[in-house]
């Protein structure tokens, strides 16, 4: 898909989750993440495809599930095979580490995969919002205690609302280009979640060349929102929309062009809701200084 130049250099995102912790942070002596104690042997967690279609050549690899492709009305699975927090021993990375086998994915009832690289939904880069994943720490701890990695998410977070305007007229050329952008977090009593609504537009009519002139007009938007729940650290809400549309015109031709991915995961067993807001004035919160490394792209 052509996911915005824009959205990558908006490095605006983030800030983000916040970190994503699989990021990861460095993880040095006396400061570690741990997650939820309910992820042990034999638990399985289920969400439901409620809504995806896909029009024109988007990319959509980050649908691809084991050897299939999911659809809607699909149900996916994953189910713990070793504890987690065994497996991790304080670092997130170690969950992309193929030697350890610590999920079973299925798709259907049907087991497609225990390594998460075939799982493009287990890393949710591709929703804009910053390098997440699909299980997330619960707890930070360091030399000064132990935190809710949610609450830091949440109270680190830089909100965003920018409008940028570029416009360049000159003799027989015209271009004027439009982005605008506004993310958002909540931290209700089950879940936080992060926001994203952004859309370009860009004109350009040269005609320079009498005999070789062009008109273009692109849009690009994409909104979307993920919700992970404060108790397990599991996403539990993926709301995805892009799209794009390009009308493009020269002497005696018209090319109309438009790609879309609509989207809709919702956890079947966990609390979705993001009803309200918690305003966390920050009493007696310790600065922290996290040191982020961007994990390779696969």
């Amino acid at each position: 898909m052509r996911n915005s130049k824009k959205i990558i250099l908006l490095g605006v995102f983030f800030s983000l989750i916040i970190l994503s912790s699989l990021n990861s942070n460095n993880i040095v002596r006396g400061q570690e993440y741990s997650y939820s104690l309910l992820l042990v042997p034999d638990v399985t967690y289920e969400w439901s495809v409620t809504t995806l279609s896909v029009v024109g050549s988007a990319s959509t690899s980050f649908l691809d599930y084991g050897d299939e492709t999911i659809s809607q009305g699909d149900t996916l699975s994953a189910k713990i095979l070793l504890d987690v927090n065994e497996t991790v021993i304080g670092d997130p990375l170690q969950l992309l580490n193929i030697s350890n086998v610590w999920v079973e994915f299925y798709l259907n009832g049907v087991n497609k995969s225990t390594n998460v690289d075939d799982i493009g939904l287990f890393d949710l880069s591709w929703m804009g919002l910053g390098s997440y994943y699909f299980l997330e720490p619960t707890l930070y701890t360091n030399s000064t205690g132990a935190y809710d990695n949610f609450l830091i998410y949440h109270n680190s977070y830089a909100e965003v609302n920018y409008e940028g305007r570029t416009e360049i007229k000159e003799y027989a050329y015209y271009e004027l280009e439009i982005e605008k952008v506004v993310t958002s977090t909540k931290l209700s009593k089950d879940t936080w979640s992060i926001n994203i609504d952004y859309s370009e537009e860009e004109t350009i009519e040269n005609f320079r060349n009498p005999d070789n002139w062009f008109k273009d007009f692109t849009t690009e938007t994409l909104v979307a929102e993920l919700r992970f729940n404060r108790e397990t650290g599991l996403a539990t809400y993926m709301q995805y929309t892009y799209s794009w549309h390009r009308i493009h015109e020269v002497e005696g031709s018209l090319d109309n062009d438009a790609e879309s991915v609509d989207l809709l995961i919702e956890s079947t067993q966990l609390p979705t809701s993001a009803s309200y807001e918690w305003s966390f004035a920050v009493v007696g919160l310790i600065v922290f200084s996290i040191v982020m490394v961007r994990r390779k792209r696969k």
